[in-house]
């Protein structure tokens, strides 16, 4: 079994998910990755899809249409200084040297998707998408988002 590290999934709304986890998956625009407890500091930037908590045999999984993700040591982004300008290590209040923050655009649990209604906005956007040119990028991104939220939650594409 691995190490827990802290995990949370926060949106502009609302704190999403928050608790202990021994891996993090999500995608970048450069593709799938994986985080463990102890990974280099990291920052990337998520397209929409799936982002999986792991923890022994449980799964915890969630749609964000984008965001950030970033993992380091500490608690929050910035390594605490000792006195003397000593970098050392500070643990949350659960006691986690290493946390993983999601910083979703908007986050929502895969088990509540309605796939009816991501259908729905689907074929919406690119009915948008077809007759406003005006709109068209704004339509396109409706479209990749609806497509992402159906692929993450099983539902087909």
């Amino acid at each position: 079994m691995a190490t827990p590290m802290s995990v949370s999934i926060v949106s502009a709304e609302e704190a999403v998910w928050r608790g202990e986890a021994e891996m993090v998956v999500a995608r970048s625009p450069e593709g799938e990755f994986a985080i463990l407890n102890n990974h280099i500091p990291f920052l990337a930037a998520l397209v929409p899809g799936r982002v999986s908590i792991v923890s022994g045999s449980e799964r915890a999984e969630y749609f964000v249409s984008g965001g950030f993700l970033e993992a380091s040591r500490g608690v929050g982004s910035a390594r605490p200084q000792k006195e003397g300008g000593e970098v050392g290590s500070e643990s949350d209040e659960d006691g986690h040297e290493y946390h993983v923050i999601v910083l979703a655009d908007d986050a929502e649990d895969l088990s509540q998707i309605d796939a009816a209604e991501a259908r729905r906005r689907l074929e919406e956007a690119q009915s948008e998408a077809a007759e406003a040119s005006d709109e068209r990028a704004e339509a396109r991104m409706r479209i990749e988002r609806a497509r992402a939220e159906l692929a993450a939650s099983g539902h087909g594409s």
